[in-house]
């Protein structure tokens, strides 16, 4: 009997983990692309964001690549603006958060949440 409720639980918790794995984040149309700025301490730099990744490039030319886990959205009370939150996977399995105000304007802008001088415009060159 035991035996029975230890293979009915492993086989519940199997499918519960198989079924979390293959859900992919729903990234919005939006927030597809390179974006760039022309602010001084990011010159060089920018950062794409896909379907399925999140995309980092350096001063120095580097790219890092990242799988996006999960998204949060929220939007702000009397604004346009959306509170986006793009959590991702470095190596070592480290969670890390990517979180950032987007507005439609203009083709879109985004402002990190904890750099709001910062303007990052979408790069219609790609």
């Amino acid at each position: 009997m035991k035996t029975k409720k230890l293979f009915v639980m492993f086989t519940i918790l199997s499918v519960l983990l198989v079924s979390g794995c293959s859900r992919k984040p729903v990234v919005p149309n939006e927030l597809l692309g390179i974006w760039k700025t022309p602010t001084p301490i990011y010159e060089g730099c920018f950062f794409e964001i896909t379907k399925e990744e999140v995309k980092f490039g350096s001063k120095d030319g580097q790219v890092s690549n990242f799988f996006i886990k999960s998204m949060k959205t929220q939007q702000i009370p009397s604004e346009e603006w959306t509170l986006y939150t793009i959590s991702y996977v470095a190596r070592g399995f480290q969670k890390y958060e990517f979180p950032f105000y987007y507005h439609p304007a203009s083709n879109g802008v985004i402002r990190f949440k904890n750099k709001m001088e910062s303007v990052w415009t979408r790069d219609l060159e790609e």
